[in-house]
């Protein structure tokens, strides 16, 4: 696709108009805060090197929407959202602040080119549950750089069921899919992958041809960016893709970034039956064949597994994720309005190899920051997670420094890492609780007062546990100074 003519450079002017059409309720639209984006490295040790001008990447909202382009062929990314339940066409979008650029390769096949077209590449998943249902996911090491296994890292916990499921820290990371969490089981059945796994062909329809994707560019890239979940190769017997069992189709992606709105958008539009597919290759309708080399689908990526889970033979983890595909019928998932969950993990290439490859910047999900127990709230329930977890490590093999004194360090901070590091520093200790109002509120009315005083001094008097400021597990001097000092500065 990515030798079309540039007709869809001309056709880019109308895009702004037509792409930002009304917001239908029958698109699956996920929203992220703009501006939380954190840096939480994977590496041992915790001090890989970033590029010095990487622009974390941020992502700000996603959107899968019933598609209907105006020339299929030659320009799919013109035309106008439709009603899910009759369309043949989606189209995703996802959308970051600022200017963010496609990845090279990280050295996954010895090529390390990241910032081949930029100094921001972008690297993450963004994965999306078709069934609502106990299926999908992604096994082995894969498994270790999706959402659940690194949302933790920036103190948060999904509201929903998946939330138990959830690696708390490294500990947890352990490729057993039959111990608890099972971080392996999202419920992910596609993704949109940036994994600087290859290296991308670039069209630059909107740019100056130097290959370095800039301000107001706009590029079509090529690559396997959209793949069903790997987690079903062993049920599936799809071929020419990147593995044999890998529905994983080579098509494009648009990039434009708009200094207007201060974003980047990164837009999908694939076909969600063989109509579609035939639409968008301007060719005649093709039967399903399981080939990822011709026409592709979410049908037949679909059909595939569903014939895998009735037909048998499959045994272990696979079966577990494929299994209640048995039975189901692919035209019964293709509406994108009834698509079950958007989850995302995006992140920047480190400039040096890595063996971990990815450091993080960013989640989306349902999800607050500090809602460490995931029911929707930030309270002292979770401040109090945060104290048990210091009290329960605090001196012990999980501490770095051996002692009982309040604070928690990580081992191998970057590798390993804790839910209950709110401020990401690889330790914890009392200011892992400021997310939770003033340190020195002691009577938790949220302003810092006289009161707080008064009510400290008297839990401190009668030693109540409550008074340890410092969580050193003790009661003492140390104490009412330490807190003394943050009631002073209010």
């Amino acid at each position: 696709m990515s030798t079309r003519t540039l007709k869809i450079g001309a056709c880019l002017a109308l895009l702004g108009a037509s792409a930002a059409g009304a917001q239908r309720d029958d698109c699956l639209t996920a929203n992220d805060p703009a501006g939380d984006a954190v840096l939480r490295r994977t590496d041992h040790g915790n001090d890989g090197t970033i590029h010095p001008a990487q622009l974390l990447p941020d992502v700000v909202r996603a959107e899968f929407c019933g598609w209907q382009p105006d020339d299929p062929e030659d320009d799919p990314y013109t035309g106008e959202t439709i009603d899910a339940d009759e369309a043949h066409i989606f189209r995703l979008r996802v959308v970051f602040a600022g200017l963010i650029n496609p990845p090279g390769p990280i050295g996954l096949d010895g090529d390390f080119d990241p910032f081949r077209h930029g100094n921001s590449p972008l690297v993450g998943f963004l994965d999306v549950d078709l069934d609502d249902d106990d299926t999908g996911g992604e096994l082995g090491p894969s498994a270790e750089t999706r959402y659940l296994a690194n949302v933790a890292r920036f103190a948060r916990v999904p509201h929903d069921d998946i939330g138990a499921r959830i690696a708390r820290s490294r500990d947890d990371l352990d490729n057993d899919f039959y111990t608890p969490p099972q971080y392996e089981r999202s419920g992910a059945d596609f993704a949109l992958v940036f994994c600087g796994c290859f290296s991308p062909d670039v069209l630059e329809l909107d740019g100056d041809g130097d290959a370095r994707f800039e301000s107001d560019e706009s590029w079509l890239v090529t690559g396997r960016f959209f793949e069903r979940s790997r987690g079903y190769q062993d049920a599936s017997a799809a071929y020419n893709g990147s593995e044999p069992g890998l529905y994983d189709p080579v098509l494009d992606v648009l990039f434009e970034h708009s200094s207007a709105a201060g974003e980047t958008t990164v837009t999908l539009v694939w076909a969600l039956d063989a109509i579609g597919a035939a639409a968008l290759a301007g060719e005649s309708i093709q039967n399903i064949d399981l080939n990822v080399a011709n026409h592709t689908c979410v049908q037949e990526a679909l059909q595939d597994i569903i014939d895998g889970a009735d037909d048998g033979g499959i045994f272990g983890p696979p079966w577990e994720l494929v299994r209640r595909w048995a039975g189901e019928e692919a035209w019964d998932h293709l509406d994108v309005s009834q698509w079950r969950e958007i989850t995302g993990l995006f992140g920047a290439p480190y400039s040096q190899v890595e063996p971990t490859l990815y450091a993080w910047t960013d989640t989306m999900g349902e999800e607050r920051f500090a809602d460490l127990n995931g029911d929707e709230y930030v309270n002292t329930l979770d401040e109090q997670l945060v104290r048990t977890a210091i009290y329960g490590a605090d001196g012990g093999a999980g501490d770095a420094d051996g002692t009982r004194n309040g604070v928690v360090v990580i081992p191998d901070p970057g590798w390993n890492f804790s839910l209950y590091d709110t401020d990401g520093n690889m330790r914890l200790d009392l200011y892992d609780q400021e997310p939770y109002g003033p340190l020195a509120d002691f009577d938790g009315s949220g302003v810092v007062n006289t009161q707080d005083f008064i009510a400290y001094l008297n839990a401190w008097a009668a030693k109540l546990t409550s008074a340890d400021f410092n969580l050193d597990q003790k009661v003492d001097t140390i104490d009412f100074i330490a807190f003394l000092n943050e009631w002073v500065a209010g």
